[in-house]
């Protein structure tokens, strides 16, 4: 893969990135028509994760916004026994 913004390593490519990709490859729009280039001719790497929040395409599921959630109360794993 090619060197992308945010990416140290030439061989990774950075999480925006990679989604931008995969829905180029499906045809799904990310930003509105208005946007400079096509989407399915942009280049990946320069989408952001802002530009999914801001799409007119995706809901944004922020589960802080739900009432009674509470990130410090999910368990992750079983505590380990001694």
């Amino acid at each position: 893969m090619a060197t992308t913004l945010g990416s140290r390593d030439p061989r990774r490519i950075i999480c925006s990135a990679l989604i931008a990709q995969a829905f180029q490859r499906v045809r799904f729009p990310i930003l509105a028509s208005a946007q400079r280039h096509a989407p399915e001719t942009r280049d990946p790497s320069l989408y952001t994760p802002r530009d999914f929040d801001v799409s007119p395409y995706f809901a944004i599921v922020k589960p802080t916004i739900e009432q009674g959630f509470d990130y410090r109360k999910l368990v992750w794993a079983p505590e380990a026994s001694d």
